[in-house]
């Protein structure tokens, strides 16, 4: 009798725990499979990762697609909730394996059913419900006596063996009182975080440059300026965090009045009532002279989500920063800067770029210097002359996609379960679905022409190649000059640009950049993948549908790990 193929799978929580846990997790499971007459063909693992999210857990990802390809029979856990802790993903977990004919195996119940699947989910929920409701309860109970059960705050420190406590630390106690001076006589929180920077004042996280928004906050966050703490008040569970179950990003949302905590601790007051007010009404006047007396932006026209737009993440500024929305015009039209220049005053290039306007001159060189062959077979002659200086080829790339991979994965199951579900509307899941797919294909055309690159040190343009590859950036400059800005040719967009440096340039002067396209994408990489359908992607999830999603459209200074993938294909310069 052929003997069944199992794989083993560990997993701890917290940094805090030792990798050795896994270690024993595992050695369980070993003398399970032993007992059970499985062989053990493989160990996954994710380690310090919590159960409460598929997010960020590359090794249940990689067990899934395993599963998918058929390479084992058995799963063995030391427990369920190894796998997961949430009500809604173990099923999910347990569902698809069923669908992939794998069976799951616990060292204490054996072979897993869905009864044991639905109680042990709900008993591992509500245990890290109440777990997280004990640790609020003894926060609650220390700030009641005057003690802080968080960081310590900036301005003072924690007295030695007496946990919880604070005093004044002087030193940095002056330097709040002179941020409260100064922006209370006038003095704008970037010129603040300049002057700071200048001084070599370390900041709170002991970094070099101070930030605005350090004295500011953004929404739900009161900053120094608005941190009563400095005025001898403790006030404590004003908001709380919540996770997005379809991104994983945390969101900060105001708890009711009734639930904050207040209590007097007047002998950590640093900064004086008279001065407190005065800085708490300049702050005051300045968001109702930028925001309205109702506090929300106004907007003369829809904004673009930053990860949407087509330049999201790829602009650097000549100092090697990134550059950021910085403003928006009267026009309505943003205007992004160097993130260094505008945060932190720590590069001199304070110019701000129409983004509308750099995005089609970014578009013009583009269709100019990728359809030229001569042009094409110039930069990969430079790329070879530098080739000594590339062999440090990065992973950094690779383990980065790797990681997103994963991560559109668990999204994927999240947007499956909430359609059998029925708790989001069929026609937006479908839209996100595809948005996640077209991600996906793009990620793994790219993984794989990597590949390829890796294997051999020089670029070989072989004519049929190089003439598909012309073809597909007219096609794609075409796309965005009739506005067809979709979701696949922003990914095959990103496909060929790896970055652009935006130079320093005279107040009203053209604009100047330098584009640095990515070299498997000359290397033959499909910029427009097939992607899957709708239905494939749902039946591929164990999820039986029909297809009812419209067709997609049819029609900084360089560092060294970055060398060996990218070509640069000189500076240009804008129309006047």
């Amino acid at each position: 009798m052929t003997m069944k193929k199992a794989v083993l799978y560990a997993r701890y929580s917290s940094d805090i725990q030792h990798d050795r846990s896994n270690d024993d997790q595992f050695a369980l499971c070993q003398i399970h499979a032993k007992r059970e007459g499985l062989k053990v063909v493989a160990r996954f693992s994710d380690r310090a990762k919590s159960g409460a999210t598929l997010f960020d857990r590359q090794g249940i990802m990689d067990l899934m697609q395993a599963a998918k390809r058929k390479e084992f029979d058995v799963v063995v856990v030391e427990s369920l909730d190894r796998l997961s802790r949430d009500l809604e993903d173990l099923p999910a977990i347990h569902k698809r394996l069923e669908f992939a004919g794998v069976k799951i195996h616990t060292c204490n119940e054996g072979a897993t059913t869905k009864m044991h699947v639905g109680l042990r989910g709900l008993m591992s929920s509500l245990f890290l419900s109440q777990l997280g409701d004990f640790v609020r309860r003894g926060h609650a109970g220390r700030v009641r006596e005057g003690k802080f059960p968080g960081a310590v705050t900036y301005g003072y420190r924690a007295i030695k063996d007496k946990p919880g406590e604070r005093e004044i630390n002087p030193e940095q106690a002056k330097v709040v009182r002179r941020i409260f001076t100064e922006y209370a006589s006038g003095l704008s929180p970037r010129t603040i975080a300049a002057n700071l920077t200048r001084d070599g004042i370390p900041t709170p996280a002991g970094a070099v440059a101070w930030n605005h928004q350090t004295f500011i906050g953004g929404q739900c966050k009161r900053g120094m300026i608005g941190n009563p703490l400095y005025i001898g008040t403790i006030n404590w569970n004003t908001h709380k965090t919540i996770k997005d179950p379809d991104t994983n990003i945390t969101h900060k949302r105001a708890t009711p009045a009734e639930d904050h905590i207040t209590v007097d601790v007047p002998h950590l007051r640093i900064v004086t009532q008279e001065l407190w007010d005065a800085a708490n009404a300049v702050r005051k006047n300045r968001g109702t002279a930028k925001f309205g007396p109702n506090g929300k932006v106004r907007r003369t026209r829809p904004v673009v989500p930053r990860n949407e737009h087509l330049l999201s993440g790829l602009l650097r500024c000549e100092c090697g920063s990134h550059m950021r929305i910085s403003n928006t015009s009267r026009s309505g039209t943003s205007r992004v800067a160097c993130a260094a220049a505008h945060q932190h005053r720590t590069c001199t290039n304070t110019k701000t770029y129409d983004l509308d306007v750099l995005q089609a001159e970014i578009l013009a060189c583009m269709r100019v210097q990728l359809t030229d062959p001569k042009r094409i077979q110039l930069a990969v002659r430079k790329f070879h002359d530098e080739w000594s200086l590339q062999k440090r080829k990065i992973s950094g790339d690779a383990t980065s996609d790797k990681k997103r991979l994963a991560d559109i994965e668990a999204a994927t199951i999240r947007f499956v379960n909430a359609l059998e579900k029925g708790t989001m509307p069929t026609e937006l899941i479908e839209a996100r679905l595809s948005n996640l797919e077209t991600e996906r294909v793009g990620l793994v055309e790219r993984m794989r022409t990597r590949d390829a690159q890796n294997s051999n040190n020089v670029i070989a343009l072989h004519p049929q190649a190089l003439k598909a590859y012309c073809d597909a950036v007219d096609r794609l400059h075409l796309a965005f000059t009739n506005n067809e800005d979709h979701a696949q040719n922003r990914a095959a967009f990103r496909n060929i640009v790896d970055n652009v440096i935006v130079h320093p340039t005279a107040k009203r002067a053209p604009y100047e950049f330098t584009t640095y396209h990515r070299v498997e994408a000359i290397m033959g990489m499909e910029l427009f993948p097939k992607k899957r359908t709708t239905k494939e992607v749902l039946q591929d999830q164990g999820f039986g549908c029909t297809d009812n999603g419209n067709p997609e459209n049819p029609g900084l200074p360089i560092s060294q790990q970055q060398r060996g993938r990218i070509i640069a294909f000189g500076r240009w310069r804008a129309a006047a």
